[in-house]
């Protein structure tokens, strides 16, 4: 973990952060003249959400439109620091087991209503009851207001980690009116109300989603900065425009149909780069990988999963499926080298992982009495990255004498085999943004897609997320990073990057590591 000072986070005793907290002056609403102020912005996404509920669904279209209609207490800048949002100040107290918010004074909802501290306990309580991150680490909380204006968390153990999970943009708790929360009960919300710069407009399915501009909109203080600071609706309405065709989608841009369309597919960086009007914004997106399975069949063999990291030539194949360099980085360290989690993998661990070495992977698998039993890698045509991927990873495995079988679905059967160990070894996935905090990695838990059963990795991802300061912290994410490189719960390709397309007469738009795309700030260029 760099030494970069987790203090600014808001992760140590008695700290409280209040550079962000609002006045509640309405710096992001107001009337049409306060800010210049333009019809519409275009958007072109390669995706529809499933849903607009960000706690029913890991979805990343969701994430990231959903949070320009609603807002969390605390939120992440681009520097990866937690600030406060709808909070004006939080603290964690000395001993560690108790964080405390202040909220802003006379935030509404988008439907008028004030926003309550009975808002807030409602919204966090179904986060935890709903949520991945809330039911697995505040499951044992104690959410109470002890006054109006203030909600607390009281934490059975001391979590240094806990403001920065309350932060994850994955499943972000956001806060609701608190009827809207009861009347969902255990499902869906079915009224999309919240407190951020747009309100919940039109959904067509298949087509677009309209988020209109909140005229009464209060934004919190300070510079903008990935999702923290001062929010300005620059538009008078947001299209996010669901287009999955590639060609559709950079032909929009290149005639003015779409003022922005992401991702760029990497086949077509180049042309984009050199067309005029439109800039190329690069990201860090993550990680491309391939899902183990440890529960049955070959790949449940260590020295199989050892196999195939020695067969392989990672360069060939993040070339494949990137084109240059430019797009991906050979990293083999769980985290990406601007994470404050980032653990560098240096000399015996990294050349294994990095150089293939087929007599190597021969050794392995005469160790494991490997009598050519086929290995299934499963991959999807709709994402090319990860289609190529798998060409060229089955290539290699059959180089190294391997029987290997590349086995092509549709992204939902592929998702679907995943959850089922008898139909798959290799599955062909990735993160598309890095986790706030590394044990989210769902390959890291137990009973999830790839039944990871490693009693070292449990313990060290424990040893994390308790870690009562940042020494213990660091300590405990060494010691998951090696039980990680140990036990090989998936195959790590590399680092990826992304591309966007931004029509050249607009700025503002931003990539954030961890969080993807940034909206909200797209601006008629000065």
């Amino acid at each position: 973990m760099k030494k970069r000072s987790m203090i600014a986070t808001g992760m140590a005793a008695s700290l409280v952060l209040a550079a962000c907290g609002g006045s509640g002056e309405e710096t992001g609403g107001g009337e049409a003249g306060d800010v210049g102020v333009s019809p519409e912005l275009n958007v072109a996404f390669n995706a529809q959400p499933p849903t607009m509920d960000p706690l029913t669904t890991t979805a990343h279209a969701t994430r990231i439109f959903a949070r320009v209609i609603f807002e969390p207490l605390i939120d992440l800048d681009a520097e990866g620091e937690v600030q406060p949002v709808l909070a004006e100040s939080f603290d964690v107290s000395e001993d560690g087991h108790t964080l405390t918010f202040q909220l802003r004074e006379g935030l509404t909802f988008h439907d008028g209503s004030d926003v309550t501290a009975e808002d807030v306990l409602a919204s966090l309580e179904r986060w935890v009851e709903l949520s991945v991150i809330g039911s697995t680490y505040f499951a044992e909380a104690e959410i109470a207001s002890p006054e109006e204006g203030v909600v607390t968390i009281g934490l059975p153990e001391p979590m240094y980690v806990a403001p920065q999970l309350l932060a994850d943009p994955g499943q972000m708790p956001h806060i609701m009116p608190a009827e809207i929360v009861e009347a969902a009960g255990e499902g869906e919300v079915e009224e999309h109300i919240g407190t951020g710069p747009y309100t919940y407009g039109d959904w067509q399915a298949d087509q677009y989603l309209r988020v209109d501009r909140f005229e009464e909109y209060q934004s919190p203080e300070g510079e903008p900065s990935g999702m923290a600071g001062e929010k300005t609706a620059y538009y008078e309405e947001i299209n996010f425009h669901f287009v999955g065709d590639d060609t559709t989608r950079m032909t929009g841009l290149q005639t003015g149909e779409y003022d922005m369309a992401t991702p760029i597919p990497w086949d077509n960086i180049e042309q984009m780069e050199g067309d005029g009007n439109v800039d190329v914004i690069p990201g860090e997106s993550g990680l491309p990988f391939g899902l183990l399975n440890k529960a049955e069949g070959p790949t449940a063999d260590e020295d199989i999963r050892r196999a195939i990291i020695a067969a392989l030539d990672t360069e060939a194949i993040l070339l494949s499926a990137y084109g240059t360099d430019e797009w991906f980085s050979q990293n083999t360290a769980m985290m990406p080298e601007d994470s404050d989690w980032y653990v560098p993998v240096e000399g015996e661990d990294d050349d294994f992982y990095q150089n293939q070495d087929l007599d190597a992977a021969a050794d392995y698998l005469e160790a494991a009495g490997y009598d050519g039993e086929e290995i299934r890698i499963v991959s999807s045509p709709e994402h090319a990255d990860r289609y190529d991927t798998a060409v060229v990873l089955q290539q290699q495995l059959e180089e190294a004498g391997m029987n290997a079988e590349l086995i092509t679905a549709d992204w939902s059967t592929v998702l679907d085999t995943m959850e089922d160990p008898s139909g798959f070894e290799i599955a062909i996935s990735g993160l598309n943004n890095w986790p706030v905090v590394p044990s989210t990695m769902y390959f890291l838990n137990e009973g999830t897609q790839g039944t990871t059963q490693s009693e070292e990795i449990f313990a060290a991802n424990e040893a994390l997320t308790s870690a009562e300061d940042e020494e213990g912290a660091t300590a405990a994410m060494e010691e998951l990073q090696e039980a990680y490189l140990d036990y090989l719960p998936i195959i790590k390709f590399g680092d990826r990057r992304t591309a966007n397309g931004l029509n050249a007469e607009l700025e503002g738009f931003e990539y954030v590591t961890g969080q993807g795309e940034v909206f909200h700030h797209i601006r008629p260029a000065e």
